[in-house]
């Protein structure tokens, strides 16, 4: 069967190929920094070079290519009941999160805002499992009461508790992610099942330009030795900490993303690695980051290029209305902001519940974005493309006769190819419905009471719960 879908293209075959070929010159002539003796060491071994200063590595074309036909593909991201596994790449969907690590929670209904807990994050993981719409999990705020030591895996301890779906952490250093390991192991039954079905991964961020910092690239090997995949988000600020333009910043993406390959690789061949950025232009007046200009979805689309034109999975596009959504009435109004992130080329995707510019969070944002993605995503959805769905003979006929409407081919695929007739989000009626100003926003903020009412019961078994107390405890007196 012959099929079309929504989908997004900026790069055309040659300025691919010339950001590519640019990415390995700047990879080869300039190099990369590591702050870390022991992954420095270990990159020289695999065949870096050092500069004539001595403090950057270089690396080849051969290291590069190297390391991305080494790359495992395709890429597990399980869950820890196998009921919402992901296999990317994925030839036919994009997986979604919501956003991760805000600092503060603020209610959308009321306007309060608040410092984020670890209650706060055990409430934002319930959600996402309620939530079919959400595809995996994001430790949405920080454990800001936990002593910087134990914040991180207190939050992987509190998200594993929480939730079924996979999760995905960041680890600050070799000590972090050894825990995480050990933790995520008591559900698998040991490192080695663990590294067959990855219940969690890792966002790893190289530090723009071309910088790897101690702690994250050395957890960044750790868990690269573990199996556990990583998620290089290069999170480089157009004008800022890479070049104004976006063909300048791509590139700088592009080679930071290889360049991270290079490492998880040199960890150890055939670790699962997923391409990502983060990266958008800055506000120059102010130096804030602007995730909602208009240039975003163009790096977003163009490093969703570069990445699958290697077939690595691919991590490069936020979804969220942000703020956006505070005056909506219905889910309609939100839809025209996200359908055009669904057709970006990435196979996983976050943001949902994130607000002024992610650094806070909303539990009435998060389902509102879920619900809004829910019709949004239908822009990228499959359409036939074969002799039938064309019909050359239905448009003989109504030719004739004047009338699509009682046609067989009308009755027999209205459903399938016209939304708005299955879905009474996306229905005229709908559209055009005179609800108040915000009503959106309060009808998620409904659903979130009703969900958080039920008993917040932790959603594994007596003996694990055990062993996480124990481990934790382990952790806290050492």
């Amino acid at each position: 069967m012959l099929m079309a879908r929504g989908r997004l293209e900026f790069l055309d075959k040659e300025e691919i190929a010339r950001i590519h070929g640019v990415s390995l010159r700047l990879l080869d002539e300039v190099g990369i920094q590591v702050h870390s003796q022991q992954v420095s060491e270990m990159l020289e071994k695999a065949g870096a070079r050092r500069s004539d200063d001595g403090k950057r590595l270089l690396l080849d074309e051969r290291m590069v290519m190297s390391a991305v036909s080494d790359a495992k593909r395709p890429v597990l991201l399980a869950s820890r009941d196998g009921k919402n596994d992901i296999s990317i790449p994925s030839p036919d969907r994009m997986y979604v999160t919501n956003g991760g690590e805000g600092v503060f929670v603020k209610n959308l209904v009321t306007g309060e805002s608040r410092s984020a807990t670890s209650d706060d994050l055990r409430d934002f993981a319930i959600l996402v499992n309620e939530l079919p719409q959400v595809d995996f999990f994001w430790p949405m705020v920080g454990a800001l009461e936990q002593p910087v030591r134990l914040k991180g895996i207190t939050e992987h301890k509190v998200s594993m508790m929480h939730t079924t779906k996979h999760i995905q952490a960041m680890a600050t250093g070799t000590e972090e992610a050894r825990w995480m390991i050990e933790m995520a192991s008591i559900f698998t039954g040991g490192e080695e099942a663990l590294a067959e079905r990855p219940i969690f991964s890792a966002v790893e961020c190289p530090i723009s330009p071309l910088t790897f910092e101690k702690g994250l690239v050395e957890g960044q090997v750790e868990l690269s030795r573990g199996g556990i995949p990583i998620v290089a988000m290069a999170a480089s600020v157009t004008g800022l900490s890479s070049p104004v333009t976006v063909s300048g910043t791509l590139t700088q993406v592009n080679a930071e993303n290889l360049a991270s390959l290079v490492i998880s690789q040199a960890a150890k061949s055939g670790s699962p690695f997923i391409y990502s950025t983060d990266s958008s232009p800055a506000d120059l007046k102010t130096g804030s980051i602007d995730y909602g200009a208009l240039e975003v979805p163009l790096i977003r689309v163009g490093a969703g290029q570069m990445g699958r034109s290697y077939g690595l999975p691919t991590m490069v596009i936020g979804v969220g209305l942000e703020n956006l959504a505070h005056g909506m009435s219905n889910v309609w109004e939100g839809v025209p902001h996200i359908s055009i992130q669904s057709m970006v080329p990435s196979d996983l995707a976050s943001g949902f519940g994130g607000i002024d510019m992610a650094t806070g969070a909303s539990f009435e944002q998060l389902v509102a974005d879920a619900w809004v993605w829910d019709v949004a995503k239908e822009f990228a959805r499959e359409f036939d493309t074969d002799d039938d769905a064309i019909s050359f003979d239905t448009i003989r006929d109504a030719a004739k006769d004047g009338n699509f409407i009682g046609k067989r081919h009308t009755m027999a695929r209205f459903r399938k190819e016209i939304i708005a007739s299955t879905r009474p989000e996306a229905s005229i009626e709908h559209r055009m419905s005179e609800d108040k100003r915000g009503s959106l926003i309060r009808r998620a903020s409904e659903e979130v009471k009703r969900i958080l009412s039920k008993p917040k019961t932790p959603l594994v078994t007596e003996e694990e719960l055990s062993k996480l107390d124990g481990f934790f405890r382990k952790i806290q007196n050492s």
